[in-house]
């Protein structure tokens, strides 16, 4: 057997500078690359990368194929596909994060395709778009989310949830599966066990109509009628928006590389998603709640999202509101609750430390490479 040029080339079409590829991908390839695997990396910038994680990626080894973004859109996106298509090297096993790389890796034909699922990309995608031909051009993608999950040897998911659905969708899926959750490096989001007394809340990151800021605003009017508490947004300069119009009173700005040293200051968050997006709902852990936990900070959700529904209730670790605004007094008297609670912190922890654990990901990604690898 030829000796492959990579073990593993991971293909995203996000940026590294960015939420997800700052919090998510880029520890992942840092730890493989640490662990000794061959790394060849395929991601699409919106902007010029950073010299500094150039520098440090080069100096693990790790081989970093930048491509512009680009364009947004589906067509777009397809472009993108042939890009990925055309610049996948030999390698022995291909990541491939959401539906477009993998298609482009199946169609490579270079190495097993481990799918990344990401949630369902076609439904979320349709659902978050306001022009009512991209949004049928979102629907018609989900071929794609067929074609990968009938191809791909292998398959990870973010919650338990989603498998069933994803199966009963498609057909097949791959019979070699794992569950990897959005996570957080631990070593960065430390506990904080003082919760601050005004009980100021947090919404951090980006948001877009997957999330029900209207559901939001009304629950925070609610609990700042109950305990005096304002709420925040800590924006990242990518967001389109400049305010979110959901009960804030303060806007700053704030890379994810900060969030760590900015969470601890709240005493909780806040990650509501709009109950009317369907089936993805199963699929989707927004990493911020991650984040949140790990700093020992209850969040404040919806009902359907991921496995949140059990681990939230198990650990007491925050609190679920319907899609009903009629509830939301009674919620926010079941936060108030738990921010008196001097244990809130240590089960928010606890839930990170044994679902959320980056370290834990990593390992369920390399169980899977050796046995693609073999």
């Amino acid at each position: 057997m030829s000796v492959k040029k990579y073990d593993i080339t991971y293909l995203t079409t996000d940026s590294i500078r960015e939420g997800v590829g700052s919090s998510q991908v880029l520890p992942l390839i840092t730890s493989l690359a640490e662990t000794g695997f061959r790394v060849n990396l395929m991601t699409f910038e919106k902007q010029p990368p950073e010299s500094g994680i150039r520098g440090n990626l080069k100096a693990l080894g790790v081989n970093w194929d930048i491509h512009s973004f680009g364009d947004r859109g589906s067509i777009a996106g397809v472009g993108r596909l042939r890009e990925i298509f055309r610049g996948i090297p030999e390698t022995g096993v291909i990541h491939a994060r959401s539906d477009i790389p993998a298609v482009a890796a199946i169609f490579s034909r270079q190495a097993p395709v481990l799918w990344d699922v990401r949630g369902l990309w076609s439904d979320q995608k349709a659902f978050t778009e306001n022009n009512t031909v991209k949004r049928k051009l979102y629907k018609a993608a989900r071929i794609l989310e067929f074609y990968a999950a009938n191809n791909s040897q292998a398959m990870s998911t973010l919650t338990h949830k989603i498998v069933p659905e994803i199966e009963k969708r498609n057909g097949r899926i791959p019979e070699l599966r794992i569950v990897v959750p959005t996570t957080v490096d631990l070593t960065r989001f430390n506990l904080s066990m003082k919760i601050p007394p005004q009980f100021t809340g947090l919404y951090s990151g980006t948001y877009n109509r997957y999330y029900d800021l209207g559901l939001s605003s009304s629950f925070v009017s609610a609990f700042r009628a109950l305990s005096g508490g304002e709420v925040h947004w800590a924006r990242p300069k990518e967001s389109p928006q400049l305010a979110l119009n959901a009960g804030e009173s303060k806007i700053f700005l704030a890379t994810q590389l900060e969030m760590s040293k900015v969470i601890p200051n709240y005493a909780y968050g806040m990650a509501v998603c709009n109950t009317s997006a369907g089936p993805s709902l199963k699929g989707a852990v927004p990493t911020k709640i991650a984040e949140f936990l790990a700093c020992g900070r209850p969040v404040v959700i919806n009902e359907g999202l991921g496995d949140f529904d059990e681990l939230l209730s198990e650990y007491k670790a925050g609190v679920i509101i319907g899609d009903k605004k009629s509830n939301v007094e009674e919620k926010a008297e079941e936060l108030l609750r738990l921010l008196h609670d001097p244990e809130t912190p240590n089960r928010c922890r606890e839930l990170a430390e044994k679902i959320f654990d980056m370290r834990i990901g990593v390992s369920r990604y390399i169980q899977v490479y050796r046995e693609l690898l073999i």
